[in-house]
Order: structure tokens, then sequence, then C-alpha cells
């Protein structure tokens, strides 16, 4: 009998299934599709006590009891059709864990669905990758408390050692919580990706700069406090080469989403906070995959590549308050949930899961914890002196990237956000007294 079971061995799967049989733990292992069983045992050796299964009757027979079972397969009718199918299988207080990338709402709905049918549910965001899963993944839980206790010494075994040498796993209430903070993670990685891939824009559009200059500075970047995992694998691609010159030349700059940006900016809407620089992250790739649209308008507007000059001391600078103020959108989008949900999200604890282990990991999320209030980033005086001192730098690119006709999403909106929440009056006075004439709104008096 196996100690644990996985559904869905694509490639995160598998690497879940190695990690786990390299710690001793058996695993039983099904997939509907032959071709992902077919040679596992014989491409990974450590696979070699896993139970390997296309019979979804066989796979649960084959799990002790209580069951707990790890879905790994993509969100939508692939998950519906896999919780419909254990529902059907499984015995009371058996445990059912959704590892994908799931909308938190979808995740409460199943939460009661698979409690109505006396069966335990774990909601579960993982992040690493298909390296980082394998190696020690961060895993954001929300579920039954029950259930967790049951699993918690196994997610020990395969995760790794976080900033507060803690393991890089974290309970975060006992409903959707998971998915939630997990949303959060891929907002937060939306923006840095966008962050990281516009400087390269800036540099590679001025005549002075090529990809091995870029390279140099990320390199730079790296050995100091702007160092990140998404910052080291975008040195890596940028000088990778194939036989007809570098990889980037020859990628099409569509770039699609998976949804979860998409869904962190819709429970800002409901919330009523801002999360500017995710919406500008998002709305670069839609405007990447609109072709057409820019076709035509490339055809109007002369498009000269121009020689300018970059203040390399500036654009760190930029960088650095551009990732401030988003992790700054992120803290109060988690507490804006926690007053209106009932929930008790740690932020710091969220950080710490981050701090190893995830796509986002970075030395910027251990100076988060140790020099800031992150759980009261408001009431934090060091968080707005330091964002004061780096404007300077963010402005400077700015102006560079207006004179040259250079847009760089996110940064303007880095900027726009800290100067309107850091006003005393905003241009909205306007607005309300213009709500008022049209529609006879209310005027709320000071």
């Amino acid at each position: 009998m196996s100690d644990f079971g996985i559904i869905g061995i694509g490639r995160i799967g598998t690497s879940m299934a190695r990690n786990m049989s390299s710690k001793g733990i058996i695993v039983s292992l099904y997939d509907k599709s032959h071709n992902s069983l077919d040679n596992l045992k014989n491409d990974y050796p450590e696979l070699d006590s896993s139970l390997v299964f296309d019979d979804i009757n066989k796979f649960i027979s084959s799990i002790s009891k209580p069951r707990k079972v790890l879905i790994l397969v993509p969100s939508g009718p692939a998950l519906d059709e896999v919780i419909s199918l254990l529902i059907q299988h499984l015995d009371f207080n058996d445990i059912l864990i959704d590892g994908g990338n799931t909308n938190p709402n979808v995740s409460f709905e199943n939460h009661q669905t698979i409690k109505s049918k006396n069966l335990l549910y774990l909601g579960m965001g993982v992040s690493g990758g298909v390296k980082g899963v394998l190696e020690g993944p961060s895993i954001m839980i929300g579920g039954d408390t029950n259930a967790f206790d049951q699993v918690k010494n196994i997610f020990s075994q395969i995760t790794s050692k976080t900033i507060n040498g803690s393991k890089s796993f974290e309970f975060f209430g006992d409903s959707n919580q998971g998915h939630f903070v997990k949303m959060i993670h891929n907002g937060i990685e939306y923006v840095e990706m966008q962050l990281i891939s516009s400087i390269y824009y800036l540099m590679i559009n001025s005549k002075k700069y090529m990809y091995e200059d870029v390279a140099k500075i990320f390199k730079k970047w790296n050995d100091i406090d702007l160092n990140s995992y998404l910052l080291e694998i975008s040195l890596l691609k940028l000088t990778e080469k194939t036989d007809n010159g570098y990889l980037l030349d020859r990628i099409d700059d569509k770039a699609d989403d998976n949804g979860t940006g998409r869904w962190m900016l819709k429970h800002a809407i409901d919330l009523g906070c801002s999360v500017s620089m995710l919406n500008s992250a998002i709305d670069s790739r839609f405007i990447s995959g609109n072709n057409i649209t820019r076709s035509k308008a490339n055809k109007m507007i002369k498009d000269d590549k121009k020689e300018y000059d970059i203040d390399f001391e500036s654009l760190a600078n930029a960088y650095r308050f551009c990732r401030l103020i988003n992790y700054f959108q992120a803290f109060l989008l988690i507490d804006s949930a926690n007053k209106s949900y009932g929930w008790n999200i740690s932020i710091s604890n969220a950080l710490n899961v981050w701090s190893n282990g995830s796509i986002i990991k970075s030395k910027l999320i251990n100076k988060l914890l140790s020099d800031y209030s992150v759980d009261d980033i408001l009431d934090d005086k060091n968080i707005f002196n330091n964002l004061n001192e780096l404007k300077p730098g963010l402005i400077d690119i700015l102006n560079t990237s207006l004179i040259n006709d250079i847009s760089l999403p996110c940064f303007n909106e880095a900027l726009n956000y800290f100067n309107q929440i850091s006003s005393s009056s905003l241009s909205t006075k306007l607005i309300q007294a213009q709500r008022n004439y049209f529609g006879s709104h209310e005027i709320k008096i000071n």
C-alpha cells in the first residue's frame, strides 16, 4: 500500500512524485493518458517504489486509509471531472487535495461540495516550477485543519528551508486562503516579470545596447540587493543562442496568461483596492496578443530606433521603487481581504513561505521581512522614506522613456500610485461634483 496518491503525471506531477519518492514516501500515480505513464520508472529510477495506474479503482484501492490524494491537473473542466470521479470512489474522511492554480472562488465552492460528501479538503497553491517542485516547492494551503494535520509531516519532508529556518509550506486558514495566497503570489510574479522585461526593452531599443549589455546589468544586479530567481532566469534566456543567433530574436513577442492575474484584478475590484501595476502588466500581455491592431497602428507611426544613454544608477533605483510598490499593493489587498472575509492571513508568513522554493524568491523578500512592518505596512515610515529616496531615479528613467517614445509598463503606474496615495488632495473632488450635476449624486462635505 502507498502513503500518498497523485493524479496528473505531467511535468509538475512527475516532479512532485520524484520529490516524494526520493524522501522514502511511497506514492501511487494515476493518469488516464497512457503516454504519461509509459517508461516513467525507466526515466526516473527514484520512482521505482511507486505504484503506477491507468485504472482509477485500482489506484484508489492502492492507497492507505485515510487516503491522501493530490490532484495536479489544469483548473477548469479537467479538475471538475477528477473531483467528480473521486467523490464517487473515496471513503469517509479521505483527503482530497487540489494542488492546481485554482480560482479562490472555485476553491471555496469545491470545499463545500467535498465537505458535503464527508470528505476532507485542502486547497493547495504550489510554486517553484518543474525544478522547484522537484527540489523543494513553496506551498500555500487552506482548507480543513484536520486534513492539514495529517499531511504536514509529508510536506515538511518535501519543501525547502525558509529564511526563518522553517519549511516552505504554511496553512493560511480553514477555507480557500491557500489558493488566495497563491493568486497573490502569481500577481506579484506578473509584475516582476514585466518590470524586468520593461528594463530589457528600454535598453535594447537604444542603438547603444545589445543583449550582452543587458545581461551584464542583470548579472551585476543579481550580485546585490536586486537578486531574484526571475532576474537570474532572465539573464540566462537573454544570452541563450540557437543555430541562427539569439533565441530572443526568434521568439514571437506575444505573452499569454493563465488567468490568475485576472482573478486577482477581480478580487481587487470587488474589494475596492488598487493593483494598478498588475493591471498594467496584464494590459501589456493583452496588447501583445492583438497583432492586427498593432500592425495597423505601427504603419501609421514612424518607428525609428534611437540612440540614447541610460543612467544605470537611476535605473536600479527605479526598479527598486517599482518592486516595493508591487508588494505594497499586494499587502493592502491581503489586508482588505482579511477584513472583508474575516480571514487572518499573515503577510509575514506568506513572505516567509515565498522566501525559498517559489518563483518570486528574492533578496527583496528577505529585506521586506527584516526591514519593514509588513503586516502593518501603512504605519511603517521606513518604507515611505525609502520610496521618497528612490523616486528621483524613477522620474529620471521615465523622462528617458518619454523623450524616446519607449513604453515602460508598470513604471508609470508605480509613480502615479505613489503620488496619489501620498497626496492629501486628489482630482476626484471634481469628479464628485460632476456626478452631482448629471446624476444628482450626493456631495460629501468635509
